[in-house]
């Protein structure tokens, strides 16, 4: 990431800072705002060899780069672009959107545009950022994946990084996780357990709105700055 990048993202959280109102500071750490982190070895391109031994199984998957193999191998439709994710893999802090606002062409990552600089200023305000967040959407953009499938990659996704907290952007990605078929406007700022299978403990969720939503409603900022608060008393 440029120091362009790091300045834009800087200057998109000190606008979100200011539109919500914020006067409290931040943990003393990280409230000078100076930029992302720069480490490359988080923005280097990924390059995967879609070619896996013959019996390897969808359950014996124990990291993100050899889920995403697996699915190259089985799906054959599946542009290497379709399973988007970024961040680090071992993070307390996932957050999951439905589906990506750009062509599979352009880029992998799974928030673009102004959705992502502002998602980025959302938890640079809380003191998240692609080193201790893991992201990515519950929708492939890939017509040949069934519900059911979706299902089970979201979940092998949260079972691999075992975040400690789970944000959820929007009804259809809170509808997955928790069975309830309910409004944003019912669910947002809700905490729910997130339970999956093989780990013992359920995983506390809390429905949010999409930064895309965000961007077209502006009165939301000040309840996202809330349900932002909560997630980071969360995890302190």
């Amino acid at each position: 990431m440029s120091a362009k990048d790091n300045d834009l993202i800087l200057i998109e959280a000190i606008k979100w800072l200011g539109d919500i109102g914020c006067s409290e500071p931040l943990n003393s750490d990280k409230r000078d705002f100076y930029g992302l982190i720069s480490n490359p070895e988080y923005f280097e391109e990924e390059k995967i060899d879609s070619k896996i031994p013959q019996n390897f199984n969808f359950e014996n998957i124990d990291n993100i780069k050899s889920l995403k193999k697996y699915l190259l191998s089985k799906i054959p439709d599946l542009n290497i672009n379709a399973f988007s994710y970024d961040g680090f893999e071992n993070s307390d802090l996932m957050v999951i959107g439905d589906k990506s606002d750009v062509n599979i062409n352009n880029n992998e990552k799974p928030f673009h545009g102004e959705v992502g600089k502002l998602l980025d200023a959302m938890l640079k305000a809380i003191g998240f950022d692609q080193s201790n967040t893991y992201y990515t959407n519950i929708y492939l953009l890939s017509d040949s994946i069934d519900k059911g499938m979706i299902n089970k990659i979201i979940k092998k996704q949260i079972l691999i990084v075992q975040p400690k907290v789970i944000i959820m952007l929007g009804a259809e990605v809170t509808k997955i996780l928790t069975n309830i078929d309910k409004s944003i406007f019912q669910t947002r700022g809700k905490w729910f357990d997130i339970e999956i299978d093989n780990i013992s403990n359920s995983i506390p969720g809390i429905s949010m709105f999409h930064p895309r939503y965000i961007l077209a409603n502006l009165e939301s900022k000040k309840e996202t700055w809330e349900d932002l608060k909560a997630v980071r008393k969360k995890l302190t």
